[in-house]
């Protein structure tokens, strides 16, 4: 069927890109006009069910009306001049505070940030407001804003902005000032201050990628057209997987859109520098530009194929996991990197049928057989020395894992980032009070009886004696009385792992053991809410990573009929992970001072770095299984295979770890670390793993690579005899 999909592509290859371009476009709108509907950037709605912070937000939806992506920003408000508030101050405090659930954003400067349909919705709305603690020393009071709204949705934040100026303008009119941070405050001025490295980031990434397609194939059809194609693709796998969501009612982290995009920007590139390497191939043999297409595509079609496959199957793992952002992620980029697989059979053997020698002008270079290059020579030298080129490799592989060995995870998302006026007021507030008091964690009580004020005492007052908690609040009951909240401000950030750390043990443990007769009690709050996701990834990680590469072997078995080089290549990859994570550590934890990594990073690593060394794996595995079937020995055909495809797979590793290592310029910290351990495992797995040591190790398991199944014979190729001893 695959041969049957790829002729057509090469026979009617103007029929195929004008559908291409229909759907493309078409999905591109969906995706950009109801994105923001279907992502969420609350973690709470990912947390397992079994969870005791899932089952707090669900009474709390039900007892106190609590609101699904409601965020509290916190308003500091203090004179002027910086003396303590005098009486009239607070009531010009109090004043000010009553008014924001009065406040309404105004519409019509946000349309330029989206369609005029359901802005309303987009901008949010303040919920209410709740007067918070005076300073000790008096000069400050704080109240908290209850906003509900996606707080990475454009809309909303220029809606929260002008509710920042508002006021603001109220304050100084009383001689205050205004100072704002938390949820949405904090997103808004982290936005603003990234604008500027975010824009940089982009025009670095697509010069990164022109200039090294340029600098490979010397065509600037050949860069350009792959990127525009690329984008396109992009554009009808979000749209589609936006669908589902609408269709199936599933929401999205907010990330996942340009996560999708990151990941078919990489494998895209990927699957066109193969076709366009095989294709240079066939037109130096003098084909016509259909014929070259057909066959280029034929060779690498189902290349392209298998490699999808095992990143499909890698991703698709993750709809097993507990952290429901994991499970809605593996098949939304599963269903992605599939829309690509359809173009990497369709739309680029098409594009290669109609353009063949134009996409490469105006070089020349490229029609004449390269001899004595770079690949040639190393090809040449593993296969006279593969024992010591795979010992060499491994040990310097496994000295960078066992670093791995030594790995922290690190929870802290607030500790990083750009210095705002959010960061400042956070700051500011944490001179004197406990850096909890901005984000209170709420203590939900649920009884078969009614409650009283002196029934919850001891529970308050073993809340208050845990250490790390800076105080406990007086227990506001539901009307019916069966129902109590005590909200708790720790003297940690609760996004810290010291804040997680407390609520995960002593919190709950004292919350539990104080709770009243006849009466369940559930910590919430964001850091009950983190310490829960990070006990699900941890599950995740040694649910997924055996799991993923259970699938990715099967696929390596089926497409090679062979079960030995499937064995070394799982082990590679393997040990191409550990190495790239003991790298992550060496220059971060060790090097660079921090608490450790990203607690996301590894399993996204696993994922990334597997998915996309197999590719490479197959590419070159596929080429040499070719060479050995066409009748070289094992060590010719290694010869021949690097210097065949070490270059494409360089290529393509080079571009792909450029546009990652654009993350490097985030002023957020865990983007900087994802941006490297990217960059240098894309690097590791395509010029060291998959140009080096497998056809090292192919060279000295020989023909036994390829059992059970049919052996080539050993027939040795005059041009080749003389060069491989």
């Amino acid at each position: 069927m695959l041969a049957r999909i790829l002729n057509y592509a090469t026979f009617r290859p103007k029929r195929v890109i004008a559908t291409w371009i229909v759907l493309g476009l078409s999905l591109s709108v969906i995706g950009a006009w109801q994105s923001y509907s279907v992502t969420t950037d609350a973690t709470a709605q990912f947390l397992p069910k079994q969870s005791e912070s899932a089952a707090a937000l669900r009474y709390a939806r039900d007892a106190f009306d609590a609101r699904e992506g409601t965020t509290t920003a916190t308003v500091l408000l203090a004179r002027a001049d910086g003396a303590r508030l005098t009486a009239a101050d607070r009531a010009a405090v109090a004043s000010i505070t009553r008014d924001i659930p009065r406040w309404r954003p105004d519409l019509e400067p946000l349309k330029g940030e989206a369609e005029p349909f359901g802005l309303g919705d987009r901008a949010g709305k303040v919920l209410g407001v709740s007067a918070g603690p005076v300073a000790p020393d008096g000069r400050f009071q704080l109240a908290g804003v209850q906003w509900q709204a996606n707080t990475t949705d454009p809309v909303a934040l220029g809606a929260y902005r002008q509710l920042r100026d508002h006021i603001a303008d109220q304050a100084a009119a009383h001689d205050l000032r205004a100072g704002f941070t938390g949820g949405i405050a904090s997103v808004a001025d982290a936005a603003k201050a990234s604008e500027v490295s975010q824009y940089v980031a982009s025009v670095l990434l697509f010069a990164a990628v022109l200039g090294l397609s340029l600098l490979f194939f010397r065509g600037v059809l050949a860069a350009v057209i792959p990127l525009l194609a690329i984008v396109v693709v992009s554009g009808a796998a979000t749209g589609l997987v936006v669908t589902a969501a609408l269709v199936f009612g599933f929401k999205l982290d907010t990330g996942t859109p340009q996560l999708i995009t990151v990941v078919l920007v990489g494998v895209g590139i990927d699957y066109f520098l193969f076709l366009l390497f095989r294709l240079r191939e066939r037109l130096r043999l003098g084909e016509d530009k259909r014929t070259a297409a057909r066959h280029a595509a034929g060779r690498v079609g189902p290349v392209i194929a298998s490699a999808a496959l095992a990143i499909v199957a890698a991703f698709a793992t993750l709809g097993i996991a507990q952290f429901g952002q994991f499970r809605v992620l593996g098949p939304a980029v599963a269903i992605s990197v599939l829309v690509m697989l359809a173009a990497g059979v369709t739309l680029m053997p098409a594009i290669a049928a109609v353009s063949g020698r134009v996409l490469f002008w105006p070089s020349k270079r490229w029609q004449q057989e390269p001899v004595g290059g770079p690949a040639e020579r190393l090809g040449v030298r593993i296969a006279a020395h593969p024992g010591r080129t795979a010992l060499a490799v491994t040990a310097v592989l496994v000295a960078l894992a066992a670093a791995a060995l030594g790995t922290q995870s690190n929870y802290d998302l607030g500790s990083s980032g750009p210095s705002t006026a959010a960061s400042r007021t956070a700051d500011e507030i944490a001179a004197t009070l406990p850096r909890g008091a901005t984000d209170l964690q709420p203590v939900y009580v649920r009884a078969d009886h009614p409650l009283t004020v002196g029934e919850l005492a001891p529970l308050r007052q073993a809340l208050g004696a845990v250490d790390g908690v800076g105080s406990a609040g007086e227990p506001v009951l539901t009307p019916d009385r069966r129902g109590a909240q005590l909200d708790v401000a720790l003297d940690d950030e609760a996004t810290s792992a010291a804040g997680m750390a407390v609520a995960r043990g002593p919190l709950r443990d004292a919350a539990h053991g104080a709770a009243p007769a006849h009466a369940t009690v559930m910590v919430a709050g964001n850091a009950a809410v983190f310490a829960d996701v990070s006990d699900a990834i941890d599950h995740d990680l040694r649910l997924i990573f055996p799991l993923a590469a259970g699938l990715i072997g099967l696929i390596l078995v089926v497409m090679l009929r062979s079960v030995v080089a499937p064995a070394y290549l799982l082990a590679a990859v393997a040990l191409e992970f550990a190495a790239t994570l003991g790298a992550s550590v060496l220059v971060f934890q060790v090097l660079g001072g921090a608490d450790g990594v990203a607690f996301t990073l590894p399993l996204v690593l696993f994922l990334f770095v597997v998915a996309l060394g197999t590719d490479y794996n197959i590419l070159m595995t596929a080429r040499l299984r070719e060479e050995m079937l066409a009748g070289r020995s094992p060590r010719e055909a290694v010869a021949e295979a690097v210097r065949r495809v070490a270059p494409a797979i360089a290529a393509a590793g080079l571009v792909l770890a450029t546009s990652f290592g654009t993350l490097m310029l985030e002023p957020d910290q865990s983007a900087r670390q994802m941006g490297f351990a990217m960059a240098f495992g894309i690097l590791l797995a395509s010029l060291v793993v998959s140009s080096v040591l497998v056809p090292a190790v192919t060279a000295l398991v020989g023909q036994r690579a390829w059992w059970p199944g049919r052996a080539p014979s050993a027939r040795r190729p005059r041009a080749l005899a003389g060069r491989v001893r």
